[in-house]
């Protein structure tokens, strides 16, 4: 695709809820809402509510985009948030840089951090979760769950707010492994919950901030990352600030006058 067609053509690809944080002749970083799929699921190969509304291979991870008259072009998918995580996300225009972030996610190369409003009030200020997560087959589909066997899951946390009277706290989460799920499950099994998540949350909860505060989904959002530019080696650093749709609530939750309601007592993990 010619960087004129690029320019002028790719905003029609994009889902209307998601948006351009980064592009040049390499990369095109995205900050994907909630709800929206990282790419559709399959047996289909498009969805109306996936990052790009275009035909998508699930073997080499790529959407294939091609309007009339133009030549075809392919975006190629670094790595995936859950449909309820919102934030950044990762497409590269070619193959080469595709291989090459992906590797360095592999090694750890790349900084990510994301923000999430859990239930309960972490007593340390920061610490590091590691744990051993295992997919299982559930009723409703894949789940993840923490058992026995050597450590594959490793987070650092750092708590930015405490919010004492509802029993909420803001955390700074940075993966340093790529578990699907993983700071879903791992705040989970430590008896902070990410409030809206209807996975593995706390569902009396959930409801509670929905009709209190307005949290109509997951507070889980990847708002920073660090890399190196596959083609230049320059640092990248890239920021998606929380939307409306999570500072809003996250403001009206500092003003609610007693604790949100639990359906079970948070247990240690």
């Amino acid at each position: 695709m010619r960087r004129e067609d690029r320019e002028n053509g790719l905003r029609k690809w994009i889902h209307p809820g998601v948006r351009e944080v980064f592009r040049d002749d390499t990369l095109w970083v995205l900050d994907k809402p909630a709800g929206v799929l990282s790419h559709p699921n399959p047996p289909s190969d498009e969805a109306s509510n996936a990052l790009l509304r275009a035909p998508y291979d699930f073997e080499r991870e790529t959407f294939s985009l091609q309007g009339p008259g133009q030549e075809p072009a392919e975006i190629h998918l670094v790595h995936r948030l859950d449909q309820d995580t919102s934030g950044l996300i990762i497409c590269t225009f070619g193959e080469e840089a595709a291989s090459a972030l992906k590797e360095a996610l592999f090694h750890r190369e790349v900084e990510k951090e994301y923000r999430a409003l859990v239930l309960g009030l972490e007593s340390a200020s920061q610490g590091e979760w590691a744990d051993h997560l295992e997919k299982v087959s559930g009723k409703h589909g894949a789940l993840v769950k923490s058992g026995r066997g050597k450590i594959n899951a490793v987070t650092r946390y750092s708590v930015l707010e405490r919010i004492g009277i509802a029993g909420l706290s803001l955390l700074s989460l940075r993966p340093q492994t790529g578990r699907t799920h993983q700071l879903r499950v791992q705040a989970a099994r430590r008896g902070c919950p990410i409030a809206g998540d209807e996975r593995y949350g706390d569902f009396a909860a959930n409801r509670f901030l929905s009709a209190e505060i307005g949290l109509k989904h997951m507070f889980l959002h990847a708002v920073h990352m660090e890399l190196r530019h596959p083609r230049t080696g320059h640092v990248l650093k890239l920021n998606a600030p929380l939307t409306s749709r999570l500072a809003l609530p996250l403001e009206k939750a500092r003003g609610l006058l007693r604790p949100v309601p639990r359906r079970n007592a948070p247990s240690g993990g």
